[in-house]
């Protein structure tokens, strides 16, 4: 069974009062995680029970009421939604190493991907502060564990989130350049750029996502 979120769910909007960036804002989230392992995102049998009886009900639903059971439809996507969101907060990582066994790099990946559109969270600082770290350890902790600078980290997160915008969404590139915290977009563009190798012309029209693609996974 395939779910799919399309924009006809936010058209009614005289019976749903819904906030369409807030909804794309977590779906971007769960598309974004580029640095989840591959496999089952659900690890929790409870969680999987619970998806397969809202599944159960979307489908039944849609099958005998039509229109009519768009609102609690829209309710059970969201739910479901909700239930993924979750499970991927608590998925491991693919750049964290098995053996690893301080678990204050997990969180703090964690962290970065649900503060990723907020610069001032992201600051060494506040990373310092909230991890209990000083604020020239931050940076060093941080490379030892993943394997790459924060800040190198920081704007690839930012990046996948602007490939499934500037792909999926009506977002205007200074919309998408305010809301993650770019100059403007001049420096979108050229950060964009740098980091694709394609400008934003050339990736819209290639419509391909660069930095989201996943490496293929050996058995």
């Amino acid at each position: 069974m395939f779910l799919k979120f399309t924009d006809s769910i936010f058209k009614n909007t005289n019976r749903l009062a819904i906030d369409r960036n807030e909804w794309f804002k977590e779906a971007s989230y769960i598309l974004s995680n580029y640095n989840q392992l591959p496999g089952d995102i659900i690890k929790n049998d409870v969680d999987r029970q619970h998806i397969e009886r809202l599944l159960a009900i979307i489908l039944q639903e849609s099958r005998n009421y039509g229109d009519d059971s768009i609102s609690l439809i829209v309710s059970l996507m969201m739910s479901v939604l909700e239930i993924i969101i979750r499970n991927i907060k608590k998925g491991s990582f693919s750049e964290v190493s098995p053996n690893n066994t301080d678990e204050r790099i997990t969180k703090m990946l964690t962290y970065i991907n649900e503060h990723i559109d907020k610069p001032e969270q992201l600051k060494i600082e506040n990373l310092a502060s909230t991890f209990a770290m000083s604020p020239t350890y931050v940076s060093e902790f941080f490379k030892k564990q993943v394997n790459m600078p924060l800040r190198e980290y920081i704007i690839k997160a930012k990046l996948k989130l602007v490939e499934i915008r500037l792909l999926n969404s009506n977002f205007t590139l200074t919309e998408i350049a305010d809301d993650l915290g770019f100059t403007d977009v001049s420096h979108l563009s050229k950060t964009f750029k740098k980091y694709t190798g394609k400008s934003i012309r050339e990736f819209k029209k290639e419509g391909e996502y660069m930095l989201l693609k996943r490496s293929v996974c050996s058995a």
